[in-house]
């Protein structure tokens, strides 16, 4: 991955999931591009090893001519890593020198890549004795498409291409023109040993950064009709990003300041949706979705945007939530009202639902499919997992 020690988002959660239950049978390693942190900012599986490649710490900067050398290649572009890739700005010369030696260390076992920039690199220099895998967490459509003909370029060199979604493998399918095996792979529900909502608080919560992308600004609008009909109950937003002041001056304006709030970043977020009785997804595109199954796992029951892509693979509209048009704000704040003037058995009973399909998703039974990936990959090549 990128950086462990980051803030990160879904793809780092469900990378801790996956990496914890996998270390129960097999010796797992946990590959860290960049470190900047003495501390990771979330709690990283216990027993795991971490291999940082380039640590930016300040304390582990190398001095002399080891360190000039460093800040030469640190400087100069990456010839691995497209630049249309979103964190091209931290890759360089310096971290294509350390990719290609880890990469030429591997010659068994199997390396899983989870962004894109690095799924790339492990396309052109993982070794063939080596099981290659790479995961796409972002929609088919929000990649660039200097990224798309990059991994077209590449990814035959892959063992396996793995999407979140059936539409999107569809979509890779088409473009790979069957030179990449594609397959399906969803995220797990993350483990959260808290206690589950009761659905007794008048509060209706979200949470992401706060970049278009989220949509949080269609969740205000709808939110102001919402307020209208039920005045007792709040909105809390949980996040951090760059469109902040763009929605605080949208809660101003809409004069919503006190049951719409911005709640800031936490890293304790399943207990501040325990303490909610409704989730709502906003965005306009999502890779998965992996917030639904979190507030499932929280016996939450969602309101989602039917947007691409995701929602649709987890969300049985009326059974553990509601689905609503993508860009209809007005269906949006219906589906809201909807659910908070069900009784509290009827959201109890989508609550459930909802927890009950959290739980068939466990982060067993998903590294149960990701060991019969391996094994298959492995038996492919000659090489049968102890």
């Amino acid at each position: 991955m990128h950086d462990v020690y980051g803030r990160g988002g879904g793809v780092l959660t469900v990378v801790r999931g996956l990496v914890e239950e996998l270390a129960k049978r097999h010796e797992v390693e946990l590959v860290s591009l960049f470190r900047a942190r003495d501390e990771a900012t979330h709690r990283l599986p216990p027993g795991v090893p971490v291999h940082t490649l380039i640590d930016n710490r300040p304390d582990q900067m190398p001095t002399g001519q080891t360190g000039r050398a460093r800040r030469t290649a640190s400087q100069q572009p990456s010839r691995l890593i497209p630049a249309a890739e979103p964190r091209s700005r931290h890759y360089s010369r310096h971290s294509d020198e350390q990719l290609t030696q880890y990469m030429e260390s591997l010659r068994d076992g199997v390396i899983v890549a989870m962004q894109p920039g690095l799924s790339i690199a492990t396309a052109r220099l993982a070794h063939e004795s080596t099981v290659s895998i790479a995961q796409e967490h972002r929609p088919f459509v929000v990649r660039p498409k200097e990224i798309r003909a990059a991994m077209v370029e590449h990814f035959p060199r892959l063992d396996t291409f793995l999407t979140l979604t059936d539409r999107d493998a569809r979509r890779y399918r088409r473009i790979f023109k069957g030179n990449v095996d594609v397959a399906v792979m969803p995220n797990a529900t993350p483990n959260f040993a808290i206690a589950q909502s009761d659905l007794s608080n008048k509060v209706v919560i979200g949470a992401g950064h706060l970049l278009k992308g989220k949509g949080f600004d269609r969740l205000v609008a709808a939110w102001s009709m919402v307020h209208q009909r039920h005045p007792d109950w709040e909105l809390r937003i949980f996040g951090d990003g760059k469109n902040k002041p763009e929605l605080e001056r949208q809660i101003a304006e809409l004069e919503l300041n006190g049951t719409a709030r911005l709640m800031g970043y936490t890293n304790r977020l399943p207990e501040e949706m325990a303490k909610a009785s409704i989730f709502v997804l906003s965005s306009r595109v999502e890779g998965y979705g992996m917030v639904l199954m979190e507030a499932m796992s929280c016996g939450v029951p969602v309101v989602s945007f039917d947007c691409p892509t995701g929602p649709r693979d987890i969300v049985t509209h009326g059974e553990d939530g509601y689905l609503v048009p993508n860009h209809d704000i007005d269906a949006l704040a219906d589906a809201i009202v909807e659910m908070i003037e069900l009784p509290h058995e009827g959201r109890k009973a989508l609550g459930a639902a909802g927890l009950q399909k959290a739980q068939d998703r466990s982060q067993a039974a998903i590294a149960a499919r990701w060991e019969d990936l391996f094994r298959e990959q492995q038996a492919t090549k000659g090489k049968i997992p102890q």
